[in-house]
């Protein structure tokens, strides 16, 4: 799922104006453990969810992280509430925890019915839910930032898996080139500030997938990068599907791996 564009700029704003205040950085070093619980929770869930509707190796597996996900939500709703670590902005939070209910139960009720596009659409509201509260108040959570570099990376992505070259117009290439230039800034601001992997809950083989993401997916637009200066429309849409699997390695590191029990 991508944003239409002026969500997807009001993320980037918003995410772009918290940095440039400085954002809360303990936050962002030592993140409530109940964030880390739950996106640890989450992802698996998302990424599960996208997994089904390619093949039904992966249905069971949603399945099952859907429901150890229901099972724990009360709990880490209560928990995610009272972690609020900012006087600011509580409402806001309080009312994104209200859209994840929702988001959640209408995820639920098509994982029910083996609806794995519906589920994983529902779960995409989760993340800018999220995000858009704790910028609000100022608040800087690595894994917003994944998501705001996301969407852009989307745009570039898909266009890269979908397009002719023959397709490459002078204005979808400028689009790409606007889409490539928020993914970069947005990445610079990921790569030299990652995430401490302990802080997530990360084990040992996790922290290396996230590492290794990051190195990846750098070396990924750097190559994207010098294929929109060569000019060549194949090399150009190839390079642009190039940058999604390291991203996602870096995004999925943050939940549970597949047969990896929650501690908590």
């Amino acid at each position: 799922m991508s944003f239409p564009m002026n969500r997807r700029s009001a993320l980037s704003a918003a995410l772009c104006a918290s940095l440039a205040l400085g954002g809360n950085s303990a936050f962002a070093a030592a993140p409530p453990q109940a964030m880390v619980r739950f996106d640890a929770l989450y992802i698996p869930v998302l990424s599960l969810t996208s997994a089904a509707q390619a093949g039904a190796k992966a249905a069971p597996k949603a399945v099952a992280a859907a429901q150890r996900l229901r099972d724990r939500w009360p709990a880490l709703r209560t928990a995610l509430l009272a972690q609020w670590p900012v006087a600011g902005g509580r409402r806001e939070w309080a009312a994104a925890l209200v859209s994840v209910d929702r988001a959640l139960a209408a995820s639920d009720a098509a994982v029910a019915r083996a609806d794995w596009a519906a589920a994983h659409e529902a779960l995409e509201a989760v993340r800018p839910a999220m995000l858009q509260a704790r910028r609000a108040a100022g608040v800087d959570y690595f894994i917003d930032r994944l998501t705001a570099f996301h969407e852009p990376m989307e745009t570039l992505a898909l266009a890269g898996s979908q397009l002719q070259p023959a397709q490459l117009s002078e204005a979808k290439r400028a689009e790409l080139e606007r889409a490539y230039a928020e993914a970069r800034a947005l990445w610079r601001g990921i790569e030299t500030a990652p995430a401490d992997p302990a802080a997530h809950a990360m084990t040992a083989a996790r922290a290396a997938q996230f590492a290794k993401g990051l190195a990846d997916e750098s070396a990924a637009l750097a190559r994207l990068s010098d294929a929109f200066r060569g000019g060549d429309a194949g090399t150009l849409l190839k390079a642009a599907s190039a940058i999604k699997p390291p991203f996602a390695r870096c995004f999925t590191a943050f939940g549970l791996a597949d047969g990896e029990a929650a501690s908590f």
